[in-house]
């Protein structure tokens, strides 16, 4: 591995940290203010104290024992030690409420995070826990289909339809499983994967979904692209681009269209899902990456979790990648996702 992979490495895991933790943020964001409002209180005080000390310094002077001249030189000097002495005080102040106010903020915030870990931990055992009476539900149904010949059509239907819906709530286990992670998802510069061929592979995947639905699903991609990695996990990027389009495919009426492209800007690889379907009002646009979150109730109509855009988020951010949505209701919706290249 080399020094500039390293490198990579490290600031993009200090990245991904600081866009995944949002009582970090929180916390830098409120140590700032309390900074800022000290800063302001302070510059007042030493404004104040600084013009009573230079005028007390005045008043102090025999105006008889030195010249006009002499005592100019005088004010010069000892305005500039007066301002030099007070801007050292004031540093050291700042620099000592900073340590306060950041210490402050993390006692402050301490039990907002103990009942977050303790959220995602009940998350995550209660995922666990449904998904082996899940497994044995499924196996049990499917055991009954494939070894009875002589089931009604009623209950074959009624099977057919219990193993379907134990694989929707096998989803939502899952989905939740991968929200409620605890683990740090650093990037890993040694995982490099070709964006190209995750994405070639999931619209080939889905596009006899799109056929279904009398839908049409194009992939374009400049040459830099294709040729473009990026550091992350191939299983859960494809993961995150699958939803993506089953997304745009869902809600997307018959004879609409569904494109995907992908661009290098820079050293970033720019991936764009856009549609032609219901798209989704403004005031929904703010909560769509929120978990179980399902729009107007035309959407909501639909099959799924509300977990989709959730996972494709936390994916995202995992790989210190950013995502974009923008959606006008009728027109269509485009999702934009951005992901860091890995540098060679």
């Amino acid at each position: 591995m080399t020094t500039m992979e390293n490198l990579y490495k490290q600031f993009a895991g200090l990245g991904t940290a600081w866009r995944r933790d949002l009582l970090l943020r929180a916390r830098v964001k409120l140590t700032a203010a309390y900074v800022a409002v000290s800063a302001v209180v302070l510059g007042i005080f030493s404004y104040l104290l600084y013009g009573a000390l230079l005028a007390r310094l005045t008043e102090s002077i025999n105006e008889d024992v030195l010249s006009i001249v002499a005592q100019e030189l005088f004010f010069e000097r000892a305005s500039e030690a007066l301002q030099s002495q007070i801007l050292i005080a004031d540093a050291i102040t700042l620099f000592f409420i900073l340590i306060f106010a950041y210490v402050l903020t993390g006692l402050t915030l301490k039990p907002i995070r103990v009942a977050r870990d303790r959220e995602r931990r009940f998350l995550a055992d209660a995922a666990h826990e449904l998904r082996t009476p899940l497994s044995v539900m499924k196996s049990g149904n499917e055991v009954v289909l494939r070894g009875e010949t002589d089931i009604s059509p009623r209950l074959k239907r009624l099977l057919t339809e219990n193993v379907e819906e134990i694989d929707s709530l096998t989803r939502i286990a899952n989905g939740l499983l991968l929200l409620a992670s605890e683990k740090e998802k650093v990037i890993d510069a040694e995982s490099a994967t070709q964006i190209y061929d995750v994405i070639a592979s999931v619209v080939k995947k889905l596009t006899p979904r799109t056929q279904e639905r009398q839908l049409s699903i194009s992939f374009t991609s400049d040459e830099n692209a294709k040729a473009s990695t990026v550091c992350g996990n191939k299983t859960d990027l494809a993961r995150a681009f699958e939803n993506l389009i089953e997304n745009a495919i869902k809600y997307t009426k018959p004879s609409g269209s569904v494109r995907v492209s992908l661009e290098r800007t820079g050293n970033a690889a720019v991936i764009v899902v856009s549609d032609t379907g219901i798209g989704i009002s403004k005031e929904d646009l703010a909560h769509v990456f929120e978990p179980f979150f399902r729009a107007d109730t035309a959407r909501t109509s639909m099959e799924g979790s509300g977990l989709g855009l959730s996972i494709v988020s936390e994916i995202v951010e995992a790989h210190g990648g950013k995502m974009n949505i923008e959606s006008e209701l009728g027109v269509g919706t485009i999702v934009r996702v951005t992901l860091p290249l890995l540098i060679t």
